[in-house]
């Protein structure tokens, strides 16, 4: 297999695997996150990354940042950038990994490769793994026996038991041996004990044909070598379980001391999100439409745990102390769009107006800083999401078309011209007063008396009046009144 690795080997000459497990005394907590840089980072990855930092913070651990990326057809470089982009956004740390280093290293599998040819080289001498020469003809095959005679699909050992006369000019992929009987179970923290009958689950390809290890086998075998006490993860991975608890036995090493497996994530719909079928669920489609990452962070928090309480705004520090896996539910949990919002929203009207207009910038490049300086008092009790302020200042830049006024709406927007003309002090407060005046004075409804007003300076969407009327300026402010051409 090519590669190299610093990692302890794991042949006869050198240290057995389990001898990373041989302490007198408990080893320390450690967690890991392995996301696979084959997309760009996604909300159930985040959650993930998330969850597995409260747990590691409340207990004195660590967390362990490992790139699973043996997929050589679909890792892109610019995806392993998006990893640490997104989330050192939402304000992520972990103690180990690519960019920091760390005594357990290396954190990519593609620069572990040797460890994991060592590690099959163990199984086949120990009779626990065996070569496997079938084509993926002979392979489809078996496939449709089973299916012609529905039960599930399992490997026929067919290359255990009788090697093809040919072996040695084929290419071979390597399985593990599972036992034919019994159970493996295993205790997960959200779950409790769990189970599957190993006679369902066949021998599985642990490395493939090309010589890299499949992700169960990677999986277990680094997680041994790193230590990992714990492993939190996304719901999809039940199934992978028992295999890599497997391999984990094959190789003499102890299980980790448990699983805990979070809830899928949905639609409203009720369908899985995924961040092939679903591009939105992308933590950089939340950054550019204008998510706070605070915010992010906080609604992630909420998908698939209660807090017991009626409190739903947490900082990250009061989710380190909070957090409790034991309230993390079984069920799917379903992304709500008008809750994370509402949440939003929260985050934004909780900013100064300085702290507010700096963030605002990204997404107001047409715009000038004093601009937007002015622009977001007038903003804040109005955004859900930051991307919300560009059409809604999108008047300053883009005047609307003439509305057609009734002679009454005329005459009001004639009038509200006419006093806003004799203002020396051009101020949101001043613009305030001067039509407040005009529509007690006529006895006009808000509505009736504002409406056309803004129809001529703004459109239909715009910040309150007089501070949509104070950031487009006297000058300007007074020409669409008055209907003058540009």
């Amino acid at each position: 297999m090519p590669g190299c690795s610093s990692s302890p080997p794991l042949t006869s000459s050198g240290p057995h695997i389990s001898t990373y497990y041989g302490r007198v005394s408990a080893p320390p907590l450690r967690v890991r996150i392995a996301p696979s840089p084959t997309g760009y980072v996604h909300l159930g990855t985040a959650r993930t990354a998330l969850f597995n930092l409260l747990f590691a913070r409340q207990r004195g651990g660590s967390l362990v940042l490992r790139l699973d990326d043996t997929d050589l057809e679909r890792n892109r470089p610019e995806y392993e950038a998006a990893v640490y982009e997104g989330l050192h956004w939402l304000n992520l740390s972990w103690d180990e990994g690519p960019d920091l280093g760390g005594a357990r290293g290396p954190y990519r599998q593609s620069e572990r490769l040797d460890t994991y040819k060592q590690a099959a080289a163990q199984l086949l001498e120990a009779k626990s793994a065996y070569r496997c020469y079938c084509t993926r003809e002979e392979l489809q095959a078996e496939r449709k026996v089973a299916e012609r005679q529905k039960v599930p699909y399992r490997y026929s050992r067919r290359c255990l038991q009788d090697p093809p006369a040919d072996y040695r000019s084929r290419d071979f992929t390597v399985r593990l041996q599972v036992p034919d009987i019994g159970f493996t179970s295993f205790s997960d923290l959200i779950r409790g004990e769990v189970q599957f009958e190993n006679a369902l689950l066949g021998d599985p390809v642990i490395v493939k044909s090309n010589g890299y290890p499949t992700y169960n086998f990677a999986s277990p075998v680094d997680d041994a070598l790193m230590e990992v006490t714990h492993i939190l993860r996304g719901d999809e991975h039940l199934s992978n379980t028992p295999i890599q608890l497997l391999v984990a036995d094959a190789l003499g090493r102890p299980r980790p001391q448990a699983f805990a497996h979070l809830p899928v994530i949905t639609g409203k719909d009720r369908k899985k999100l995924s961040k092939r079928l679903h591009p939105e669920t992308r933590l950089s489609y939340f950054q550019q439409r204008g998510y706070l990452p605070e915010a992010m962070l906080n609604y992630l928090a909420l998908l698939g745990w209660n807090p017991g309480t009626e409190q739903e705004v947490f900082s990250l520090a009061e989710l380190t102390g909070v957090f409790d896996l034991s309230r993390v539910q079984h069920a799917a949990a379903m992304f709500d769009w008008e809750k994370l919002d509402w949440l939003n929203g929260h985050y934004i009207r909780s900013l100064s107006d300085a702290e507010l207009a700096q963030r605002l910038r990204a997404y107001l490049p047409n715009l000038s800083e004093t601009v937007v300086r002015q622009a977001a008092p007038a903003l804040k009790d109005r955004l859900a999401r930051l991307g919300q302020a560009e059409e809604l200042l999108g008047y300053l830049t883009q005047p609307p078309a003439r509305t057609e006024l009734t002679a009454d709406q005329e005459r009001m927007v004639a009038k509200a011209a006419s006093a806003l003309s004799e203002l020396n002090d051009w101020t949101p407060a001043s613009i305030e007063l001067a039509l407040e005046a005009v529509r007690q004075a006529h006895e006009w409804s808000r509505g009736r008396f504002f409406s056309p007003i803004r129809w001529c300076v703004a459109g239909k969407v715009s910040p309150p009046l007089h501070h949509t009327l104070a950031l487009l300026g006297k000058e300007e402010a007074l020409r669409r009144l008055r209907g003058v051409p540009a």
